[in-house]
């Protein structure tokens, strides 16, 4: 799927990723984000915990596998979420 998919299948399943936020524009140090963005010609999937920055969880070649794959770690986020 594409970013604009992605973002269609957020809003229809009413995922809830407790404290996390979703950043698909850019790379960010912030707390608690869940990220999928291009970059230095990659796709770049990341997660930030409270502090200590980034960290890269994989990378894609073309949009369509990075958000595939974001939606399921999106997805396990939001099944931890409403489980506790």
């Amino acid at each position: 799927m594409n970013k604009a998919e992605f973002l269609n299948k957020i809003k229809e399943n009413n995922l809830n990723l407790g404290e996390y936020d979703i950043e698909l524009n850019s790379i960010t140090d912030a707390s608690y984000v869940m990220g999928c963005c291009f970059d230095e010609g990659v796709w770049k999937i990341y997660k930030t915990g409270e502090r200590l920055g980034h960290y890269i969880i994989k990378e894609f070649d073309n949009e369509s596998d990075a958000f595939d794959y974001f939606y399921e770690l999106v997805f396990l986020q939001h099944k931890r979420t409403i489980s506790n």
